[in-house]
């Protein structure tokens, strides 16, 4: 990246930032305070509702007829938004209505008429409810009482006496609604007519909201973007200049410097400093690596004087994944999947998601085939000379279990990642702070590192010796300056605690690269589960035998695979942002390079 430091008549401003967003080069970081600026937020808040009212229209059903409006974006939204807002409050009324309409339920269908011609002759029915267990039959000779219903241990029952005849019983007094049945019944009908006109209205101007309510969200975005620039700059000269630093991409510089001599506008490029700066970030991989891309942005992307450490956990997460689903038919079904929508290019917007998804499938198909599973049968027995060497590799051929072996696989993966980690920090460490800073971890890689080596090759003699005296003299003496008469000391406190800390976190480090094993274990299980109940589940019976077990092979892995492939999605990750990012000293924080320009 290149800063770029202009100054700009105060006269010409609001015009040269409108060329500006239309050249669409220069990333410019907003002030804290304009981010706090409370029409901004406004602004913020406002482009959500918009986007989840864009979500909600996509999701309706299409009308048979679509119909165009010449309302634009900011009056289509308010106008469904307050359409929304009263359908909302007319479905609860319409709760309400039901609520009270079903008061009358128990008692049946009755005639309202005839209750007031029955008043009419100095006659009153009364409602009442009690328990099944206290109803008194003597009720119905003293006050002609009637039983209309019993439901739920009470029976309700009307009784029939002249007005002046007091009805005391030891039973509850049953209260309608004040409205009416028919009433009730009236408004609700009316009440669902709207609902349905309202909804009928939403539905033919769905299909041409989406794009005007896009369109007032990216002018929302644009009308914000636009202010926290205009407000980034500082004045000078008794307001009279605006002083506005930007950043460019180093390899567009010099098309950078004609536009802005054409632009009549003072500027000075200079390289970011160090301590000082904090530049945005392009990054910049390959194909494969780029494709990783949204899982480190995930967690940070790095700071501009740093490594980005995605090209180095790509292959390692590809493995991983594999590891933890485990199953080469459900890898193989990625892949297919993945490779069919790829080839008709119906989601072209998802294409790196698809292309990511597909050698994750095949990281799977790999790591199924090695451990020896397929749609959870055990194909361990599959005489493939490739697949004989990987299994050989890596599970030994002594008859031990796979999964015995897979349990000290994963560890040895953990130690290798956790070592590579520190390899990567030593380039790290001399990047940001020079390389007296990376002493300390070339004596921890030539511990661990040599030590390993020199056991595995030669057992325990000179060359053992030597990678742990070299590496403590690393760690514990030669970790910092020796300028002072006292730095000795110094650089050994700091060694004891640094090795306070490699000893209790590394086995820690390494212990959590068992998740690797105990995934991949239970995705294997439940497939075997799953493929023994189909057999076992199926009845005798011929055709009806074959719809059964498939049905249950159908469900059965599908569930498989949603539960395997979503901890084989984030289990990964952990490892890689907790274990990997921190003995790589990954510090990141930075912003991405996002220039100003037109939505």
């Amino acid at each position: 990246m290149t800063k770029l430091t202009m100054l700009i008549y105060h006269r010409d401003y609001k015009q040269f930032l409108l060329n500006m967003r239309e050249k669409g080069i220069v990333h410019v970081h907003a002030r804290k305070e304009t981010l706090q600026d409370e029409g901004v937020k406004a602004k913020m808040v406002e482009m959500k509702r918009v986007y989840a009212l864009m979500h909600l229209l996509e999701k309706r059903k299409p009308s048979d007829k679509d119909s165009a409006t010449n309302l634009d974006g900011k009056e289509l939204f308010d106008k469904i938004s307050a359409t929304l807002k009263t359908i909302e409050d007319k479905q609860q009324l319409l709760a309400t209505l039901e609520k009270d309409l079903s008061a009358f339920v128990p008692w049946g269908d009755f005639s309202e008429t005839m209750m007031q011609n029955i008043e009419k002759h100095d006659f009153d029915m009364r409602f009442f409810t009690t328990p099944v267990k206290k109803y008194d039959e003597k009720w119905e000779s003293d006050f002609n009482a009637f039983i209309v219903n019993e439901l739920a241990g009470l029976k309700y029952f009307v009784t029939l006496t002249r007005k002046d005849k007091d009805v005391d019983i030891e039973a509850d007094r049953y209260s309608f609604p004040k409205q009416g049945r028919g009433e009730i019944q009236e408004k609700i009908a009316e009440i669902e007519n709207e609902i349905a006109e309202a909804d009928a209205w939403i539905d033919s101007v769905a299909k041409d909201s989406v794009k005007k309510l896009a369109d007032y969200r990216n002018q929302i975005r644009e009308e914000t973007d636009f202010f926290k620039v205009e407000d980034a700059a500082a004045k000078c000269a008794d307001d009279k200049l605006m002083f506005l630093e930007g950043w460019v991409p180093t390899d567009i510089e010099q098309d950078v410097s004609k536009w802005l001599t054409s632009e009549d506008v003072y500027f000075e490029m200079s390289k970011p400093e160090k301590d000082v700066d904090n530049p945005p970030i392009k990054l910049k991989n390959n194909a494969f690596a780029r494709l990783f891309e949204v899982i480190g942005e995930m967690y940070s992307i790095p700071t501009y004087w740093e490594l980005d450490l995605t090209p180095f956990f790509a292959p390692f997460y590809m493995l991983f994944f594999g590891f933890c689903l485990g199953d080469a038919g459900y890898g193989l079904l990625f892949v297919v999947l993945t490779a069919v929508l790829l080839i008709m290019r119906k989601l072209d917007k998802m294409r790196p998601l698809l292309w990511l998804a597909f050698f994750l499938g095949l990281g799977t198909t790999v790591m199924g085939t090695v451990s020896g599973t397929f749609f959870g049968m055990e194909l361990l027995k599959v005489d493939i000379p490739f697949v004989n060497y990987l299994k050989q590799f890596m599970f030994g051929n002594e008859g031990a279990a796979w999964w015995y072996s897979a349990f000290y696989v994963s560890l040895i993966i953990g130690v290798i990642q956790i070592l590579f980690g520190m390899c990567l920090k030593i380039v790290n460490q001399t990047k940001l702070f020079g390389f007296q800073a990376a002493v300390s971890t070339i004596g921890w890689v030539v511990v661990l590192l040599g030590g390993i080596i020199s056991y595995l090759t030669m057992g325990i003699g000179t060359a053992f010796y030597a990678c742990m005296i070299v590496g403590a003299l690393l760690i514990f003496i030669f970790n910092g300056p020796m300028s002072k008469i006292y730095s000795p000391f110094v650089n050994i406190g700091s060694g004891l605690w640094d090795t306070y800390n490699m000893a209790t976190g590394l086995l820690g480090d390494v212990l959590s690269y068992i998740r690797l094993f105990a995934l991949g274990l239970s995705g294997s299980i439940l497939g075997l589960v799953f493929n023994d109940l189909a057999i076992r589940m199926s009845p005798d019976v011929p055709v009806l035998h074959h719809v059964v077990m498939i049905l249950i092979l159908v469900l059965g892995h599908a569930m498989n695979i949603g539960l395997s492939a979503l901890s084989a999605f984030v289990h990964p990750m952990r490892l890689t942002f907790v274990e990997f990012y921190k003995n790589s000293g990954f510090k990141g924080g930075a912003k991405k390079y996002e220039p100003f320009k037109k939505v």
